[in-house]
């Protein structure tokens, strides 16, 4: 495992992120990482909330119009993530903080497919807040928020 993440380290493509003095490397990459991660955990969020009854003057029905938006942020993130990585992967690979991070975004994604199939399901029925519905939604804020919450601890650690 060292041995992979060393050789990821020293390839030029890690290089380039870590040490290019330029703002086309680290700086927009980190950018284009918080833009994903606002798309996908803010749209999650607005979805998670209004199944807990927040704003339910809103129909649920205009809502699945945002999965399409968060699955875009997702790959953003997943992209834009590994790039982060790969600047050093030694560092961050070799953390339970990191590794906390991926098992919880890893739950956050299956979060997000569970709870649209549960609210949305088929196509030609209305939408339903179900007590399980209700309950994926607490559990998926509180696996964002806290995937967030690592992500950002991790520049720290």
């Amino acid at each position: 495992m060292m041995e992979m993440l060393s050789s990821l380290q020293a390839s030029p493509f890690s290089v380039w992120v870590r040490e290019a003095p330029t703002v086309w490397a680290y700086p927009t990459i980190l950018t284009l990482h918080t833009i994903g991660l606002g798309m996908l955990v803010g749209l999650n969020a607005a979805v998670d909330l209004r199944l807990l009854g927040v704003g339910r003057q809103i129909p649920l029905a205009t809502l699945e119009k945002f999965f399409p938006a968060m699955w875009i942020g997702f790959w953003v993130n997943a992209v834009t993530g590994f790039m982060l990585f790969a600047a050093d992967p030694i560092t961050k690979g070799t953390t339970v903080l990191f590794m906390a991070k991926l098992g919880l975004v890893a739950v956050g994604v299956v979060l997000i497919v569970v709870l649209r199939r549960a609210v949305y399901g088929a196509a030609n029925r209305p939408p339903v807040v179900s007590r399980f519905a209700k309950n994926c939604a607490a559990a998926s804020l509180f696996v964002w928020v806290t995937a967030t919450a690592a992500g950002r601890l991790m520049a720290y650690w």
